[in-house]
């Protein structure tokens, strides 16, 4: 079996790029740690050292792959001025980028939310690397005036990343992307800005432009559908 490629690497990182090449190549639950230690070229205790478990591995597979994201992302969100926009076209990006990245398969197949869920806390690790993501604008919207007033932001963050995860696990329900960016502008920015002021500051801007979905687009596509 060969190793990964080294460099000048941190043995934590050597470790989760075994991790992640063993889920790719065995699956989640037959990966063990003496297949990980053997693809990074360490020992046992060395890997024990750093994760005491395969589910810590994963912990960190998700939280690594969040930060990834987070490089990508906030560049997406910080180029659009229009509040609705930055948060459609940032969610819509997240979710493209995501479906393109290595460890998103692992993280989102069931072996891997079953072992995630058996992790004190994953919730929350997942939420505060989506925070670093988010909370900065959405702290800048809020005082702006954009936010509405009653909306809790971690209730935001969480709303985000439950919808992102919805969007990246597997499923027989297909929504075209121009589909996802309607239903964004006319359901959630709604529920999220405050219209008239974005209206005040932003006269020639609207949701409405944002909702350009082909009507006929079909929401739905069933695999193995028949010709």
């Amino acid at each position: 079996m060969e190793g990964i490629e080294r460099r000048d690497k941190r043995p934590e990182d050597i470790i989760i790029d075994a991790t992640v090449e063993c889920f790719s190549r065995f699956g989640i639950r037959k990966t063990s740690m003496e297949d990980i230690a053997e693809v990074a070229q360490l020992s046992r205790p060395t890997i024990y050292r750093y994760f005491p478990t395969r589910k810590h591995l994963i912990v960190e597979v998700l939280v690594r792959e969040v930060r990834d994201h987070t490089r990508l992302v906030l560049p997406v969100i910080r180029q659009h001025k229009y509040p609705p926009r930055a948060l459609i076209e940032g969610i819509t990006f997240d979710i493209a980028t995501a479906q393109r990245h290595p460890y998103t398969s692992i993280i989102v197949s069931e072996a891997g939310s079953e072992l995630l869920s058996k992790v004190s806390g994953s919730d929350e690790i997942l939420l505060e690397a989506m925070s670093e993501q988010w909370l900065p604008a959405l702290t800048r919207w809020r005082e702006d005036g954009y936010l509405r007033a009653n909306l809790k932001m971690d209730d935001v963050v969480l709303w985000i990343t439950l919808f992102i995860h919805n969007a990246l696990g597997p499923s027989w329900i297909s929504v075209p992307k121009a589909r996802m960016r309607r239903m964004l502008a006319t359901l959630v920015a709604p529920a999220i800005f405050d219209l008239d002021k974005l209206r005040e500051d932003f006269p020639k801007e609207s949701i409405d432009t944002m909702a350009t979905a082909n009507p006929s687009e079909s929401s739905v596509s069933r695999r193995g559908r028949q010709a």
